[in-house]
């Protein structure tokens, strides 16, 4: 359909580092910009007004996808492009889209690949290569709380797929340091943990830890990940305690909360040997 119009629509949390890139790579082609913030203290809204006037407030949550759904009941376009805010649109990409969506396709949605940059390495060979649909019809697009999984075609979609290049993918620039990795994997883990403890799911199995995360491993080896030298090795091995940490949560969360008190009667019983319980003369307790 000659003329359809197509609506990009970002996530940012303090992303003033990434957000210029980001817009810059769909300004010029896009309808309709949206930028879903969420009550960002850096210099991100102020960076995001100069490429659209349609920055919509959210709540910081968790599960942030959710704040997609924001952007989703705002959009005005026939089609929607959800792409995050350290990721950008190749201009062979860009041509590529506006091709497709104005020629009407027979295909609700679309997967992109993505071309990950990982420790300032293109990583070649890993599962990240190559994505997952970003691009839909707006009516057949279903936002979920599943976090790295928010978006997903309605039941019956048909999708399109782009040949495996990388002059026709989001590039993804992510994973800065090792810090980096460690805070993103222990924030990601706990939300992931919450959800699946919110959906009833019990402890974990020992096996099924040990399983999931030895997995990891042996999709390294088979994709020959060493290829993409120490970021490859450093990305299989984060994969690895991803998924052990993603499960040992799963126990943890649920205990976590009763240890203040065991803590303290481990404590007093292991005080009750001095004079007094170690307390000062005259006093019973040093919680009033």
């Amino acid at each position: 359909m000659a003329g359809a119009r197509i609506t990009g629509a970002v996530l940012t949390m303090n992303e003033e580092a990434n957000i210029e890139f980001c817009l810059r790579s769909l300004h010029s082609w896009c309808d309709e910009l949206i930028v879903v913030d969420m009550h960002s203290t850096d210099r991100t809204r102020e960076i995001a007004r100069h490429y659209t006037d349609k920055i919509l407030d959210h709540e910081p949550i968790r599960d942030f996808g959710l704040a997609r759904q924001l952007a989703l009941d705002s959009c005005t376009a026939d089609w929607f492009l959800s792409i995050d805010a350290d990721e950008i649109v190749t201009p062979q990409l860009a041509d590529w889209i506006r091709a497709f969506i104005d020629s009407d396709p027979p295909y609700e949605a679309a997967l992109i690949p993505r071309a990950n940059v990982f420790l300032g390495r293109w990583l070649r060979s890993t599962p990240w290569w190559p994505g997952k649909p970003r691009l839909f019809r707006r009516d057949w697009l279903i936002v979920t709380a599943e976090l790295h999984r928010s978006l997903v075609a309605k039941p019956g979609a048909r999708v399109a797929r782009l040949p495996k290049r990388p002059e026709v993918s989001l590039w993804h620039f992510t994973r800065l340091s090792l810090e980096d990795i460690a805070t993103k994997t222990n924030r990601y883990t706990t939300i992931e943990a919450m959800t699946e403890l919110s959906e009833g799911r019990g402890d974990p199995n020992v096996l099924g830890i040990f399983w999931r995360s030895f997995r990891e491993l042996l999709v390294y080896g088979a994709k020959r990940g060493y290829r993409d030298g120490l970021g490859g090795l450093a990305y299989a091995l984060d994969r690895a305690y991803y998924r052990f940490l993603l499960q040992a949560k799963r126990w943890d969360i649920p205990r976590a909360a009763t240890r203040r008190a065991r803590y303290d009667r481990w404590r007093e019983r292991i005080l009750d040997d001095f004079p007094n319980a170690g307390r000062p003369a005259g006093r019973d307790s040093s919680r009033d």
